[in-house]
C-alpha cells in the first residue's frame, strides 16, 4: 500500500457512498466474483469497478474480498481470477486444490 488517503487515490465520497451502499444491499453468503467465496459483512469488503478504474472505470458496482480486489488489479487477469481457474468437486464450498 502506498500510504495515500481514498480521496489522493481517486476514491473519495463518491467511491465511499457507492460502498455504503452496495454493504446495504449486501446479503452474507454472496459469493465474491473473484474467488468464489462467500462474503460476510463482518470480514473485510472492498468496492470494485467492472470495469478497471485503469480501464476507465468510474462506478464501483460490486463488492469483492479486500484481499481479492487487491488481487485483481488493474483487470488484466480476469480471465484467470481464482473462480474460474480452481477446480472443485461437489458444491462451490467444497473447493478442492488440484496441484
Amino acid at each position: 500500500m502506498s500510504g495515500r488517503t481514498t480521496t489522493q487515490r481517486g476514491l473519495g465520497w463518491k467511491h465511499q457512498q457507492e460502498r455504503d451502499r452496495l454493504l446495504a444491499k449486501h446479503r452474507d453468503g454472496e459469493r465474491c466474483w473473484w474467488c468464489g467465496e462467500p462474503m460476510l459483512k463482518s470480514q473485510d469488503l472492498a468496492a470494485d469497478h467492472t470495469l478497471a478504474r485503469a480501464k476507465g472505470g468510474t462506478r464501483a458496482d460490486r463488492l469483492l474480498h479486500a484481499l481479492c480486489n487487491k488481487q485483481r488489479g488493474d483487470g488484466s487477469r480476469d480471465d484467470q481470477r481464482p473462480a474460474l481457474t480452481r477446480r472443485s468437486g461437489g458444491h462451490a464450498g467444497n473447493a478442492l486444490e488440484w496441484g
